[in-house]
């Protein structure tokens, strides 16, 4: 019952947020398409959201930062700018519970800032389950059509659970892998960009650090020496284990692989 009366409460502010962000949103099979023909990708889910309009606010492996919080906007708002080299993802539209909880407390904030661009949104869930659950094989077959053959560079953060599955990841040519740290990773951002500057036998960056991975996604992808290939890719290990092994929801897994 507080759920529809939520819904009802919020019916104009969640009409207005569908509006704004389903009308220019690529598809979750579109986004991968076009990543894999050469755009790197960032994505927002609820915790880059808040981190960026609630300064209170802080995730478990994150502490909220003036700084990280500029960035992230900063990339919302230049977007036309940069959006021949990334694709910029929003969630999917929810009415859930979290998500109209976001919405009631956001929306006035957040809606100005997309407004501020033209440009198409990618899909934030192409790494999280429900991409899997709608495309099943056809996912599992286009992610890997990204990384077929190429030299791939994984940056997570050290002892994450990330895991280079064959099913997903036994067709690229080459791969190593940088550790990052595994809670406030943002502090040493400009000490991992300098080493994978001086990276130069890697065709793509594969990216799982969180709201840390969004910016430094748009970092690598508009470096002034040459932009990389970068994408961030969460938790799309986790999402094809919850979908194809019947293993836990990402949420449900600790922030750490366990030893």
């Amino acid at each position: 019952m507080l759920e529809v009366l939520g819904r009802i409460g919020l019916r104009d502010t969640l009409a207005d947020a569908r509006t704004v962000i389903q009308s220019r949103q690529l598809s979750m099979m579109e986004t991968v398409k076009q990543v894999a023909e050469g755009k790197s990708v960032a994505r927002w889910g609820d915790g880059e959201i808040k981190l960026m309009l609630q300064p209170e606010f802080d995730l478990m492996y994150q502490k909220a930062l003036p700084a990280l919080a500029a960035e992230l906007e900063a990339m919302l708002t230049s977007y036309d700018e940069n959006s021949s080299k990334i694709i910029l993802a929003m969630p999917t539209f929810f009415s859930s519970r979290l998500w109209m909880g976001i919405f009631a407390e956001n929306w006035h904030l957040l809606k100005p800032i997309l407004e501020e661009s033209q440009s198409k949104w990618g899909n934030t869930h192409v790494s999280r389950p429900l991409f899997f659950q709608r495309h099943g094989h056809e996912a599992v077959g286009a992610w890997r059509s990204v990384w077929s053959n190429k030299r791939v560079c994984v940056i997570a953060g050290r002892g994450s659970k990330f895991e280079l599955l064959p099913e997903l990841f036994d067709n690229v040519a080459d791969v190593r892998r940088i550790d990052s740290e595994p809670a406030d990773a943002y502090a040493t951002l400009p000490e991992l960009k300098q080493k994978l500057r001086a990276i130069d036998d890697v065709d793509l960056f594969l990216i799982a650090l969180g709201p840390s991975g969004t910016v430094l996604a748009g970092h690598l992808s508009s470096e002034a020496g040459g932009a990389h290939h970068a994408v961030d890719i969460g938790h799309l290990a986790s999402s094809y284990l919850n979908v194809f092994k019947g293993g836990k929801t990402p949420e449900h897994l600790p922030t750490r692989a366990v030893p």
